[in-house]
């Protein structure tokens, strides 16, 4: 009985430490911030090429009646979300590398791969969007974050992964689906419409794929990565996007960027589901608790 009190607190321990370790790199969650795009950022050439789904290539809004001012911040919004596209490629890739060093079964190897090349083709659509809309803007990027060690014990390599997966894409990407889907309802353009209906389901896509990570890693890391993701329930981080007060105010939907309103309230959706979908998957570290309290 000791033996077994001693192995189910070292793996709370394992767990909260992953889990922290998670949290403390990603501080707060950006949504569509129009601060992103930063004029000193060396220009990726190529990356605003992508024909429109809707095959639009030209000027978008022309007829909107829009000021200048208002047309380049607009566009720089576009160039913000472009900017997320590029940095949730790298970590993607990072993910594949991750899923490789630790003998993850090859389909899940494949889905990051794929993960990123959507990213990729995200990434391009948003600059696209960003450059018919603004004219002269130049699609701008910034470097990917460097890949960080996984820690050496398994079961916290483990726990850490999907503590991160579950951040960085069930939480991150799900809001941004919910909230690009109800935005390709409210737009009053029709390539802007097409690219977020594609970005939408390119984001859905992606969050399944998390979920399936997150259960290989409780298969193999066990009682730890279960404790480190119930760490996480209760302490989701919030959103803190940055944009104009225009913008903020829901002005902008109609153009594919969202008001604070329904940022606020696809937030609260998605922590609601993942809160459900983490209590649901880690019910064997809530078991244990409850035996050691008894």
């Amino acid at each position: 009985m000791r033996t077994a009190w001693i192995d189910a607190t070292l793996s709370a321990l394992l767990g909260f430490l992953a889990a922290l370790l998670a949290v403390a790199a990603r501080v707060r969650v950006r949504v569509r911030s129009t601060q992103d795009a930063h004029p000193t950022r060396p220009s990726f050439g190529g990356w605003a090429v992508a024909e429109l789904p809707d095959g639009s290539s030209s000027r978008l809004l022309a007829d909107d009646g829009i000021d200048d001012a208002t047309r380049i911040e607009l566009a720089k919004a576009w160039q913000g979300v472009a900017l997320s596209a590029h940095r949730a490629l790298a970590a993607s890739t990072h993910r594949a590398l991750d899923l490789v060093t630790l003998r993850a079964p090859p389909d899940l190897v494949v889905a990051a791969h794929e993960d990123a090349i959507v990213e990729v083709r995200r990434a391009k659509l948003c600059f696209s969007v960003a450059r018919a809309i603004g004219g002269s803007i130049a699609p701008r990027g910034e470097d990917g974050a460097p890949r960080r060690a996984l820690p050496g014990l398994r079961p916290v390599a483990l726990a850490m992964l999907a503590t991160e997966v579950v951040l960085e894409v069930a939480l991150t990407r799900g809001l941004a689906a919910r909230i690009d889907a109800k935005l390709a309802r409210r737009t009053t353009d029709r390539a802007i419409r097409a690219a977020l209906e594609e970005i939408a389901s390119g984001e859905g896509h992606h969050v399944s794929h998390a979920w399936a990570i997150v259960e290989w890693c409780i298969s193999e890391g066990g009682a730890p990565v279960e404790h480190a993701l119930r760490a996480l329930v209760g302490r989701l981080p919030s959103i803190a996007p940055e944009r104009s007060q225009e913008a903020s105010d829901g002005g902008w939907e109609r153009w594919g960027i969202a008001g604070a309103a329904l940022e606020r309230q696809e937030h609260a959706r998605v922590i609601e589901a993942i809160e459900r979908k983490l209590t649901a998957l880690a019910g064997t570290a809530a078991a244990g608790e409850r035996l050691l309290a008894a």
